[in-house]
């Protein structure tokens, strides 16, 4: 079973809740914009700043977080599922030139670095990165999300690496 439990202070101190499926709005929880520390159990969790999965994200896969750099900024949070296949495509509108993966990928390795303007994820959720090794700047999609245009995202033509959120075996 997959669970995350929200701190209302560091150090896994204050008020707590115990979450098991997507939450929209925190604030009808009574945890809106306070959520000071975290423990993930079982499958990843992405946490938005603002309301109904909007805004800057941040991913926790299963552990303990007793101190968050961006403590008392989430608004939503949602369940990762398993499973993954995401498609990328060369240019705007899903055009060109077209790759699909199942799994993590450094994209130099395949000749998509830089490349990517658009994308479809058929399964799974996947973190597109700036850069190799899981750095740099993030773009987190979710089971049936199709981003056709990367321009209004800041983010055409800089992806370099990509993974499937799955728990940890």
């Amino acid at each position: 079973m997959s669970k995350i439990i929200v701190f209302s202070k560091e150090a896994f101190e204050g008020r707590t809740a115990e979450f098991k499926n997507d939450v929209h709005n925190l604030g009808e929880k009574g945890f809106n914009d306070v959520i000071s520390s975290i423990k993930v159990i079982g499958n990843p969790w992405v946490a938005y700043y603002d309301c109904n999965f909007a805004g800057k994200q941040r991913v926790f896969e299963e552990g303990e977080y007793a101190t968050l750099d961006d403590k008392g900024k989430f608004s939503s949070l949602r369940v990762v599922p398993l499973d993954a296949e995401i498609e990328l495509f060369e240019h705007v509108n899903y055009q060109g030139r077209s790759v699909t993966l199942n799994k993590e990928t450094d994209l130099h390795n395949i000749a998509f670095s830089d490349i990517a303007s658009s994308h479809k994820v058929k399964r799974g959720v996947w973190v597109l990165y700036e850069h190799i090794n899981r750095q740099g700047s993030q773009l987190i999609s979710f089971p049936g999300d199709e981003v056709p245009n990367y321009v209004p995202l800041s983010f055409n033509d800089v992806a370099s690496h990509v993974r499937p959120l799955l728990p940890k075996p």
